[in-house]
């Protein structure tokens, strides 16, 4: 068992900060709103591992559309940690209520679009990332199908990590040990299968992206 004690934080990845200008890694958790994961969720924004918490993802999006308008921009790291299911088929949200509504999206030249939460969110977001901003999506199963990434990467225009299976975001050393664990995915053609975009070279194995904690040996 691992030992808080025997986490070390890694004072550069410390997230938390006065001026939400100057933000360069935002780390947006969902949570259920049970007490354990907000106690969980509180601890982690204590530790300053994550920049903010939410149990519905319209929060989240108020949330981002006021960092943009702020001028919070050029992101190196953006990460979404979310529930996945077991069918892969959830990529960003906090309860299967979150997936089956929608919004119109406005944007800014004044049109609006439909677009179902997860999109809206993603959407949302750009403007806050670049080319070389690392996006990882934490929920369990993200990875599992790998449409699922390449459609966050044509949403957002840029490539994008996920997990396959459970995931243990903040322990890389762990998840590091497993090679087929971590994918990344680049915008490209939806609707092919896992085989055909690893033949591609469209989506790989890799590693985690990001650091959250350093794991003494």
């Amino acid at each position: 068992m691992i030992k808080l004690k025997n986490i070390l934080l890694e004072k550069e990845q410390i997230v938390q900060t006065d001026d939400p200008t100057k933000i360069k890694k935002l780390r947006i958790v969902f949570a259920n709103d049970t007490k354990i994961e907000n106690a969980l969720s509180k601890l982690f924004i204590r530790l300053g591992l994550v920049t903010k918490t939410f149990t519905s993802i319209q929060d989240a999006i108020q949330y981002v559309m006021e960092l943009r308008d702020k001028g919070v921009s050029n992101l190196e790291e953006l990460v979404i940690g979310s529930h996945g299911t077991t069918t892969g088929t959830k990529l960003v949200g906090s309860s299967e209520k979150d997936q089956l509504r929608g919004r119109d999206f406005e944007y800014e030249d004044g049109s609006k679009k439909w677009h179902n939460y997860d999109e809206a969110l993603l959407i949302a977001c750009k403007d806050l990332i670049n080319s070389s901003t690392n996006v990882f999506f934490t929920a369990c199963y993200g990875a599992d199908q790998l449409n699922i990434l390449v459609h966050a990467a044509n949403v957002l225009g840029v490539t994008v990590y996920g997990a396959a299976g459970v995931s243990a975001p903040g322990l890389n050393k762990i998840l590091n040990k497993f090679s087929k664990k971590i994918f990344k995915c680049k915008p490209a053609q939806e609707g092919l299968s896992n085989d055909a975009y690893l033949e591609k070279q469209i989506c790989s194995n890799t590693n985690s992206p990001i650091k959250w904690l350093r794991v003494k040996a």
